[in-house]
This record gives C-alpha cells, structure tokens and sequence, in this order.
C-alpha cells in the first residue's frame, strides 16, 4: 500500500463544485454551465467504455482570441503531467490522463486535478484559476470524455470556487409533477427529471389521472432525459407494486419495511401514469454499482451484465467508489445476467 504526503495544496478560493452525473437523470451525455469568476464554461460528461474509472479523456474547445490552458495537475509534484489547449499556444485538442495515488501507481504519477489558465497580455502572462477538488473529479468523471467549451472570458460571475454553494440534488430540469404539453395538445408529467405519458383510457372510480392537474398550469413541452435520476421512487396511479430506480431500471420494493429501510418514505414515492413503469429498464446502465440490502457483494455493470467485484482492493484497484454503490432490496439482482467476477 502506497501512502502519499505532501505539504502542497490547491488554492481553496479557485476550487469549484464536481457534478455528479449518477444524480443527473438519463444516461448522457451530461451538460453543465459553469458561471466562474471571470469566465463562463460548459462541460459536457459522456460516460465512455473504452476507459476505466481510473482513467478520464479531457477535450478543449473554444474560439477565444486569448490563450487558455488545461492543465493535469498532480498535487505531490506540484506541477502538471500533460496539457491542453488553444491552437494558438502549440497546444493539442485532447489528453488522456489517469488517476494519481492508487494501487500500483506511485505518488508523483498521473494527475488528481484539473487547473484550467488563462494567457493574459504581457507582464502578467499565464495565471491558474479555476481547479475542482481530486476526490470528487475522479469520482463523479472517472471513465468518462469531459468536454470543456471555454464560451466567454468576459462574463464572468464574480463568484469564486469558496464562494458557490455545493450542488443541490438531483439535478433535474423540472420539479416532480410538472405537467407539460406537446404541440399536438396532449399532456406528460414530470417524474425524477423524465417525462411519463398519462393513457387516458384508463379510469378509476370514473376519475382519469390527468383528472388531478390543472391543463391551464402545463407549461410547453421539452424533450428530457429518457429515464429518470438514481433514487426515483415510483408506483403506477392504478397499481400497488413500489420501484426504486437506478441506472434507468426499476428495482421491485416488496414492503413498506423495505422501503423505509432503504432510506426513503410514502413521501418519495412518485404516482406516475398507468403503464409508465414500462419505459424503465431491467438491467441498469453500464458503470452502475449495486449491492443487496443484506450480502455485502458488490456488483458493477459491464456489457449489461453484472459482474461481482470480489474484495476491496478490486474496488480501489479499478477506482470504483464506495459512495456510489446502490442498495436494492433482497433477491432483485439473483434473474439478472451475470458475467465473470472481477
């Protein structure tokens, strides 16, 4: 086991907010404004597996006159392993960097960060300033080709890394039970940051589900992500049976035990159109951690099969992390395909 210590550190007021794309609905691409300081971003997460989690591939864009700068920054050595960015400074479009500080990789190898620069005019030159903090940035965008649009370098937001508030989840675009309508004058209703048709052939009691919004408070239609964030509780209006979701399938919650023990509440549970559950898959999206309430065995998702990580040292080994393993209830993994053990 490597131990590493350094007395080097990143400039907190430069450091900014990871996003998680486990808690962002759909299965990507995923993309986010970043309202720096002095410069506005997007940056676009596709999940990618040819790459492990111990690996990430940056891309730069931008049609900004002034220089910029993305640099891999190992914190241990106190200076960047690769860079990218603008044509104009000989720099290349792309890198592909690993995770600094792991089994069988040394202290001084690989990156734990980002640093992105800028090229002031002379005497200032380059200066470092914005960063993001190494245990989210591996966590959250390991695996994955992260696109950086450098758009403005004008408007900035004034606010620094220590000044922006943590990212409030999940990150949907409408609120649970929006109603939205299409050109065509039919209704869908927000869940978990998808959008579920009603079937108004369905009545209970004489009563349709549309029956219980207002038309006159929909606002217009827009396209979502095709399933909804991890953790989306859902029953259909005329069924009983209770699903979790995670990595876009639907997770069966047998009892009211079970769900409480599972962390949520009669309050989570979202009441979707009648046959809504059908847009929700069996087997969850690749990458996606998941474990029974009672067998410690962790699984991870590859190729659509679950395949068994078989320690703790195969967990840290392929960068897997801890705090995304989803818990399901007992015997919801045992009829899903299974490949090798890891």
């Amino acid at each position: 086991m490597t131990v590493c210590v350094t007395t080097n550190y990143l400039d907190p007021n430069s450091i900014y907010p990871v996003l998680d794309p486990r808690r962002t609905p759909g299965p990507g691409p995923y993309n986010y404004g970043y309202p720096l300081a002095w410069d506005g971003i997007t940056v676009t997460v596709a999940r990618t597996p040819a790459l492990s989690s111990c690996q990430m591939t940056i891309v730069f864009s931008s049609t900004l006159t002034e220089g910029k700068e993305i640099q891999a920054w190992n914190i241990f050595n106190n200076n960047f392993s690769d860079r990218i960015g603008s044509s104009s400074l000989g720099l290349a479009s792309s890198m592909t960097i690993t995770r600094a500080w792991g089994p069988g990789r040394g202290c001084g190898v690989g990156a734990d960060t980002l640093v992105l620069c800028r090229y002031f005019a002379w005497p200032r030159g380059r200066t470092a300033l914005y960063s993001f903090p190494p245990q989210d940035f591996w966590d959250f965008w390991g695996g994955c080709t992260v696109t950086f649009n450098w758009f403005s370098d004008t408007a900035g937001s004034g606010v620094w890394g220590s000044q922006t508030p943590e990212p409030t989840y999940p990150l949907v675009s409408f609120p649970d039970r929006t109603l939205m309508r299409k050109a065509d004058g039919s209704f869908v209703v927000v869940f978990g940051g998808t959008d579920f048709t009603p079937d108004d052939s369905i009545f209970i009691n004489g009563i349709r589900y549309l029956d219980a919004f207002d038309p006159l408070a929909a606002v217009p239609f827009s396209q979502l992500p095709p399933t909804p964030v991890d953790g989306t509780v859902v029953r259909e209006w005329n069924r009983p049976e209770v699903y979790v979701v995670y990595g876009g399938a639907k997770f069966w919650i047998p009892d009211p035990p079970t769900l409480f023990a599972l962390g949520f509440d009669w309050s989570r549970v979202g009441v979707i159109p009648p046959n809504g559950t059908a847009k929700l898959g069996t087997v969850p999206i690749d990458g996606t951690l998941l474990k029974e309430q009672h067998d410690p065995k962790v699984f991870l998702v590859e190729s659509g099969q679950l395949r068994w990580v078989t320690s703790p040292a195969a967990m840290d080994g392929r960068c897997l992390p801890w705090r995304h393993v989803r818990v399901v209830p007992d015997n919801s993994l045992t009829a899903l395909p299974h490949g090798a053990n890891l």
